[in-house]
């Protein structure tokens, strides 16, 4: 198993390349596009290394993105889109305000996205 994480005072993004999960915790703040760059690149080599299979996005313990985040993720799934070769499950938190308002518009970007806020 090979996880690939980066780490911020606030927050962890990981990828498990075995069970192709993105797992985000914490609070995700940054400021710019280019903050999120490496956020961007690790979704990306995530989706590459799911191959024809499911990707899981998992923001349960994510306490907070701002709108740069959700930004970052949103041009992601369009990216994911554009190749149309990986299902993608995005799994979020009901006890989590944000999460109830952002996660389901990523399926209004590509119908194909299964959101599941548990």
């Amino acid at each position: 198993m090979a996880v690939k994480e980066i780490k911020g005072d606030d927050y962890v993004v990981d990828h498990n390349d075995t069970t192709h999960t993105v797992g985000f915790r914490g609070t995700i703040r940054l400021q710019t596009t280019e903050e999120y760059a490496p956020i961007g690149e690790l979704l990306m080599e995530a989706h590459t290394s799911a191959g024809s299979g499911k990707l899981t996005l998992d923001f349960r313990q994510l306490q907070f993105l701002n709108s740069s985040g959700i930004n970052a993720v949103s041009k992601f799934v369009i990216a994911a889109r554009k190749e149309d070769k990986v299902a993608m499950v995005v799994v979020g938190n009901k006890e989590i305000y944000w999460q109830l308002k952002s996660l389901v518009n990523l399926s209004k970007l590509w119908p194909k996205v299964q959101v599941d806020i548990v």
